[in-house]
């Protein structure tokens, strides 16, 4: 009874994450700021959603997001690129920033001329974003109507990549505050997309951007405030601690309140995680920032993935949250999670810091278990230099031969059939060697392959390179299969297995149409 039951379990879901979401029409928002306003807690309003995939969708999600900042009572909101502009290209993150800036340019102006401003905050998102994201920020930020404006943007201590960053942006608020600017802030999470950066890579053959281990993750979350925490950036740089574990929120308490910096260390945790926990912490530093959802009802659906991703984060072992609702605390101590955090104290300084991910390639293996060739990786800006030569560069002649008849078309077509009756009668092992070395060559001509394809077919980096790849696969693949070829005892299967070639019948559930195959195809 779907009519009955769907929006029952609709009503249950919203009672459910009606803590962690907030209803973004009022009467509803407005008593909950002036709730929160009373009990000592500040908002950053995040207008949820997922990706934009088309301009018009884009306009809309960004007229919102302004009409949310243009609210009296509202003073704090966060954005981000991807829902907020449509067609996001990292091969093409020069051109994609420019778009970026013509969607992000009224926000930052009607918070600019709101008396008193407010605040807008970049999130960051996957890894690919990074380096889009800081020059988006840096750019904007350096438009003279935009000179006096204080705003922050969100760096994720799981990946290494967060610590350079971390210096462009010092090294951009400290020519800012010399020159009379306002200064910046930059908010430390530790990263809540890693299920995504894991597939991402799987995808494409690429290292895991993020750390491999969360001992890594909570070193470098440490590592970022006690680099970004120091009077020499005063004026110039606001932290946001964005954590639930108190041990992180004390140390950087703490280490402020020591190094004379208290007054540029914003406490930040999560709208409805752990309530107890935020007042408490509340109490000892004075106020505290709620990372506060907020989603229109008829939106409702895509507060159900923001819920996903803190359910799974707070059900992993090794979080703080997990431990804290676990029943593992004894006398108000965590043992396991006091241990985490000397640690990371301890490693701090050394966790590394160079990125996991390198534009080139492993070789290519010559036999055993197969898998794919490895995409290139856009988020590298060496990757995307070389893309960007390659599809305007005149590409280099393919052919040493002009087809310009009928006639030629079938003379190459004729050619084509002959020696397709050699390639049939060549032995297995041959016919794998050559596709190795074909497999070798499309790897190393990869180049000029994505030159040709720009230029004869108009395609760009992003589709020509996995066409590449592709290649490169078929004719490994293949070269594999040629292998388990036996010619004196039939084909062998993976298992070992033998039969004798007669012919084969492929059976497609769930139609069960038979297809009868030729033993002596590449199929059978």
């Amino acid at each position: 009874l779907p009519r009955l039951v769907v929006p029952l379990a609709r009503r249950r879901l919203r009672q459910l994450v009606g803590h962690l979401v907030v209803d973004a029409h009022d009467p509803a928002l407005a008593q909950h700021i002036e709730r929160s306003r009373r009990d000592g807690f500040r908002l950053n309003l995040n207008l949820l959603g997922e990706a934009v995939l088309g301009e018009a969708e884009a306009a809309r999600r960004a007229e919102r997001t302004l009409a949310l900042l243009e609210r009296p009572d509202v003073d704090y909101v966060s954005v981000k690129v991807s829902s907020l502009v449509s067609q996001i290209s990292t091969w093409d993150t020069a051109g994609t920033v420019e778009r970026v800036l013509h969607r992000l340019r009224p926000l930052y102006l009607a918070a600019a001329a709101a008396t008193p401003p407010k605040f807008v905050n970049l999130d960051m998102e996957e890894y690919r974003d990074l380096d889009l994201t800081v020059a988006a920020f840096t750019r904007l930020l350096s438009e003279p109507e935009l000179h006096g404006l204080e705003a922050g943007i969100v760096l994720q201590a799981y990946l290494p990549d967060s610590l350079a960053a971390l210096e462009q942006l010092m090294d951009f608020a400290l020519r800012r505050r010399d020159a009379g600017g306002a200064g910046i802030k930059v908010r430390f999470v530790k990263g809540a997309n890693l299920s995504m950066e894991r597939v991402d890579a799987e995808l494409h053959g690429w290292a895991q951007a993020p750390y491999d281990n969360k001992a890594d993750v909570d070193a470098s979350y440490l590592r970022l405030l006690d680099r970004a925490l120091v009077p020499e950036l005063s004026g110039a740089l606001r932290v946001g601690a964005a954590s639930h574990n108190v041990y992180d929120l004390a140390l950087a308490h703490l280490l402020a309140e020591r190094r004379g910096v208290a007054g540029a260390l914003d406490v930040e945790m999560l709208q409805g995680m752990a309530p107890a926990q935020a007042r408490a912490v509340r109490d000892t530093v004075g106020t505290v920032i709620l990372y506060t959802p907020v989603v229109a009802p008829a939106d409702f659906d895509v507060a159900v993935s923001y819920l996903v991703r803190r359910l799974e984060e707070n059900a992993q072992p090794e979080s703080f949250l997990h431990a804290l609702f676990a029943g593992d605390a004894a006398d108000g101590v965590l043992p396991d999670q006091e241990a985490r955090f000397r640690a990371s104290v301890a490693e701090r300084h050394v966790v590394p810091a160079e990125r996991r991910r390198a534009p080139g390639r492993p070789r290519l293996r010559k036999r055993s278990e197969f898998s794919n060739t490895t995409d290139s990786d856009p988020a590298l800006d060496e990757v995307r230099e070389w893309a960007a030569a390659c599809v305007t560069s005149a590409p280099p002649p393919v052919s040493s031969r002009e087809m310009t008849s009928l006639d030629d078309v079938d003379d190459v077509v004729g050619r084509a059939l002959r020696s397709h009756a050699g390639w049939s009668a060549t032995p297995p092992a041959e016919r794998a060697t050559i596709l190795r070395r074909a497999a070798d060559e499309l790897e190393a001509r990869r180049s000029e392959l994505v030159a040709v394809m720009a230029a004869e077919a108009g395609k760009t980096a992003a589709e020509a390179d996995p066409e590449v790849s592709e290649a490169v696969d078929f004719a490994r693949y293949y070269a594999d299969r040629a292998e388990e070829l036996d010619p004196a005892a039939g084909h062998a299967s993976t298992d070992g297995a033998r039969f004798t070639p007669t012919r084969v019948t492929l059976v497609t559930p769930p139609w069960n149409f038979p297809v009868a195959i030729p033993t002596g195809s590449v199929l059978a």
